[in-house]
């Protein structure tokens, strides 16, 4: 039975391990790390079964525009990865954006996957951001967000991934 909860001080090592393994390089672990201690956290939730941690997502904040949060990383240990667990950690981390009354996310990654979110790429919007417009997607929760012209300013943390 998978059960989500938020991570406590002794989650950091197998955290550390499900990261690594999950994107073959230590950067996401970094970066969560990072984000962690700068205080950009809006939200952070880890999914375990009865083997342990299988699966991490992070909600940070945005520098600018005010009330707009970034997802990621989200990972899944390796050998669960195409059982739902992204997409349920994905599902359930929106639902918290919008109960902290976020007014809109972004995401960095595949328009294939966050699409069937309703992650918007291409859209309306348009968001200058370091990384590619094809690349960055727009999950609007305040109406004004979804034709929103602004820049994306990232957290320092995301400067090093």
């Amino acid at each position: 039975m998978l059960r989500l909860r938020n991570p406590k001080p002794d989650d950091d090592t197998p955290l550390s391990v499900l990261l690594v393994s999950a994107f073959g390089q230590a950067n996401e672990w970094t970066l969560v790390q990072d984000l962690r201690a700068g205080g950009h956290v809006a939200d952070e939730l880890l999914a375990e079964d009865d083997d342990g941690l299988v699966g991490h997502v992070c909600l940070s904040r945005l520098d600018a525009p005010q009330g707009w949060l970034a997802l990621g990383p989200v990972a899944v240990r390796t050998e669960d990865q195409g059982k739902g667990i992204g997409s349920e950690l994905v599902r359930y981390a929106l639902d918290r954006a919008r109960q902290a009354h976020a007014k809109a996310v972004v995401v960095v990654g595949d328009p294939n996957y966050y699409g069937r979110f309703g992650f918007v790429f291409g859209g309306p919007a348009r968001l200058q951001s370091l990384y590619p417009a094809e690349y960055t997607g727009l999950f609007p929760i305040a109406a004004e967000t979804a034709s929103a012209v602004v820049a994306l300013a990232y957290p320092a943390p995301f400067a090093d991934v």
